[in-house]
């Protein structure tokens, strides 16, 4: 058995990369796997993903490289659309600080070089919270077009 991360486009559907890796171990999971082929997003992009890959660190790496993200909130984390910017109901602009401890798989001058605090948007779409890069809450409403 092995795990598996791809990167495809939405609009094709075409495998850009993918990585492959075994079950378990050290390094074996998916953000480790993703982090082995992160070279497959350019700018302007957009990673959409799921809950999993909800983190600050991944955020903060795909923001630098020019990428947008549109993920699920991670569960670990709590949103209170009372906090914040409010751009409407259920829909806010948040700042999210970049955790005390470092990762173990990243180096001290690593995480010295994140920046310390991110700017997200939180946006409650179909009973799911939805995280994003995509600020601008007139160019990307969170109502769907009909």
């Amino acid at each position: 058995m092995a795990r598996v991360v791809g990167v495809i486009c939405l609009s094709s559907g075409v495998v850009i990369d993918a990585a492959i890796g075994p079950l378990a171990g050290k390094g074996s999971g998916e953000l480790g796997l993703l982090r082995t082929i992160e070279a497959a997003f350019s700018p302007g992009d957009v990673m959409l993903a799921d809950a999993l890959y909800c983190n600050y660190f991944l955020v903060a790496t795909l923001l630098a490289a020019g990428v947008d993200m549109l993920f699920e909130q991670n569960g670990s984390r709590h949103t209170d659309f009372r906090r914040g910017t409010s751009l409407g109901r259920r829909d806010h602009l948040v700042s999210w600080a970049k955790s005390k401890l470092k990762p173990d798989w990243m180096t001290a001058q690593q995480y010295a070089e994140f920046p310390d605090e991110l700017w997200l948007r939180e946006v409650w779409v179909d009973g799911q919270i939805l995280v994003t890069t995509l600020l601008n809450q007139r160019k990307f409403r969170k109502k769907r077009a009909r």
